[in-house]
Order: structure tokens, then C-alpha cells, then sequence
């Protein structure tokens, strides 16, 4: 029975015949779009890792190194605003702290 099935088969490879194209189209449209996604998707998270790394990066490297002067004038400043001195006594002129000068102000003109 297999004989006579494979000498049919043989007899009639001397015809030509059309096959169909059978290739999946859908299935490699689809495919294509999901690798383009994913590639576009990984591409921009990689940018933003980068961002958002380097943002980090310039953040601690440059702007949170503390600045000597800075540091010294606000120093400078509080020690001005949180403590009694004199100016300059033969005037009469004397630093008081900025709370007590506020009270002083506000008894000696109301509100």
C-alpha cells in the first residue's frame, strides 16, 4: 500500500502546480511591531536611568559641596542677629538680639 502511494506521488512530480504562499503575514507584522515597542521602550529607559543618574551625580558632585565663605558669612550673620554688642559705646549704639528688638519696638510703639 505504501508502495503504490509513493508511485503516485512520483507520477505526478512531472506536473507543475502553483502552491499557495502560506507565509503568516499577521504573525510577523505582529512580531516585528513587538520588537519595535520593546526596542523604543528599553531605548528610552535607558535615557532616563541616564538622566536621572547623571542629574543625581551633578547634584551631589557640585551643588551640595558646602562653600567655605558661605558657610562663614551666615555664621558671620547669626551671631549678628543672636547676640548682644556694642558698636559704638561713645554714641550710644548697641547690637541687641533681633528678638529683643522686636519686643523692645513693639512696647515702645504699640502694634
Amino acid at each position: 500500500m505504501k508502495k503504490e502511494v509513493l508511485d503516485q506521488s512520483h507520477q505526478t512530480a512531472g506536473q507543475t502546480s502553483i502552491e499557495p504562499d502560506n507565509l503568516p503575514v499577521k504573525s510577523i507584522t505582529g512580531a516585528l511591531v513587538a520588537l519595535i515597542v520593546i526596542v523604543a521602550g528599553t531605548i528610552i529607559a535607558v535615557r532616563q536611568l541616564y538622566w536621572f543618574t547623571s542629574s543625581k551625580l551633578v547634584q551631589t558632585n557640585e551643588l551640595d559641596v558646602p562653600n567655605k565663605l558661605l558657610s562663614e558669612l551666615n555664621a558671620a550673620d547669626k551671631d549678628q542677629l543672636s547676640n548682644y554688642d556694642v558698636v559704638d559705646q561713645q554714641k550710644g549704639i548697641f547690637r541687641l538680639p533681633i528678638d529683643e528688638a522686636m519686643k523692645l519696638y513693639v512696647k515702645k510703639n504699640g502694634n
